[in-house]
């Protein structure tokens, strides 16, 4: 039966993460970001809105720290760039250390959202665009994050996107980075089907790509493929740190990238 695992595998990888995401925007986009009923659209008021938002300069505090002990890192940045930016939770405090900020989010709504919390602030040098080849017209940057953002994206897409992510990295610019690589016994499903009844279940979704739409899936990614995309961007030397998110695990990794090579 390899053939037809194979096969599962496959149609697992083309489900359009991009759709779920713009639908979560819609629907649920505090809670899509962090999943704590705190952040629920029904029931979250301003001081729930005030904590979510808090909790990325929380975040972003713990980067540029990292990267400061790591790399000596300065206190402020031309240009710096955040994927997968939702609705700003850590673009803003990001911005509020560089000269110009770009987020990267592929979700209409999310952008939309986003673009009314910057305007609220009055932080008129953000750029908000849907891929990292359009945020390009804006580089390169010093800085470029991404944070619980790719372990949402299937591995083959989001090795391409970290390449083109660190190809937009100034040389000397600075990279924090986090991918899920595995996970708890206890977070995978229940496996209650023989291959075949998997086959046909992956069938189903791959003919009918909107069914359950806003679903949120997790990735695990192959370290040592996303280590080696790195260092093919001339970023030789890194630093990771392990993340447990749920039982998901993985790592920050914090680069730095090298001069051009001769």
């Amino acid at each position: 039966m390899r053939a037809c695992g194979d096969r599962l595998k496959f149609m697992q990888s083309k489900r359009d993460t991009d759709s779920d995401w713009n639908q979560l925007g819609k629907v649920d986009p505090y809670w899509a970001v962090i999943t704590d009923e705190r952040y629920r659209a029904g029931t979250m008021d301003a001081l729930g809105r005030q904590a979510f938002y808090d909790s990325g300069l929380f975040d972003v505090d713990r980067f540029h720290a990292a990267l400061k002990r790591y790399f000596s890192a300065p206190d402020h940045f031309d240009a710096c760039l955040d994927f997968g930016a939702g609705v700003g939770r850590l673009l803003v405090p990001m911005a509020q250390r560089a000269n110009r900020a770009v987020g990267v989010d592929i979700a209409d709504s999310m952008r939309a959202i986003c673009q009314a919390h910057v305007d609220e602030l009055g932080l008129a040098r953000v750029k908000l665009v849907p891929t990292p080849q359009a945020a390009a017209e804006f580089g390169p940057f010093d800085w470029i994050n991404s944070y619980i953002v790719l372990q949402h994206i299937p591995p083959a897409k989001g090795l391409d996107l970290i390449a083109d992510l660190v190809s937009s990295l100034r040389p000397g610019g600075f990279l924090s980075l986090q991918v899920t690589t595995h996970r708890d016994p206890t977070r995978f499903p229940p496996d209650t089907a023989g291959p075949v009844r998997k086959w046909l279940r992956a069938l189903r979704n791959n003919l009918m790509p909107s069914r359950d739409l806003g679903q949120i899936t997790m990735y695990d990614y192959d370290l040592n493929q996303v280590l080696a995309r790195l260092t093919d961007a001339n970023c030789p030397h890194f630093i990771l740190e392990p993340t447990n998110h749920g039982d998901h695990h993985g790592f920050m990794i914090y680069a730095q990238r090298g001069a051009p090579l001769a």
